[in-house]
């Protein structure tokens, strides 16, 4: 919760993190009930949350966001959460995980892109996803 409230409002993307003591609590509540998270600390310290989220129109999908302090990107925690959270996903069955990301985020985009994404739609944001399994055609 901490890292959020003192989260820089240039960084917020498409909304998120939402804004506000109350408001981040029912986040973070919605996501604690419909998903999972993974955390990476530094000296006690949350500095990185990414958490997955399922697809309510599409069974065995899962929404990806992550939030990294700025201090510590470009330090390979956003690579190794990505990694990390793909591994589990394999394991618990998912067949693919989708993101939304700000087009001009570069360095998420180089990011999601290392770990295997592909972009599925450009427009303002960009839409990528992972195939985990391959699609069964009809």
């Amino acid at each position: 919760m901490e890292m959020y409230l003192n989260y820089d409002p240039e960084d917020r993307s498409l909304g998120l993190p939402p804004v506000g003591r109350a408001a981040l609590e029912k986040w973070i509540s919605y996501i604690e009930q419909k998903g999972f998270s993974i955390i990476a600390e530094h000296e006690g310290n949350v500095v990185g949350h990414l958490a997955i989220v399922e697809d309510d129109n599409d069974k065995g999908v899962v929404d990806l966001a992550i939030y990294l302090a700025k201090k510590y990107q470009n330090h390979g925690i956003g690579t190794e959460m990505v990694r990390a959270i793909i591994e589990y996903c394999k394991k618990v069955c998912y067949r693919k995980i989708t993101l939304v990301c700000d087009r001009l985020n570069w360095r998420a985009i180089r990011v999601y892109k290392k770990c295997g994404f592909r972009t599925v739609l450009a427009s303002y944001e960009l839409y990528m996803e992972l195939p985990l399994k391959p699609e069964v055609s009809k």
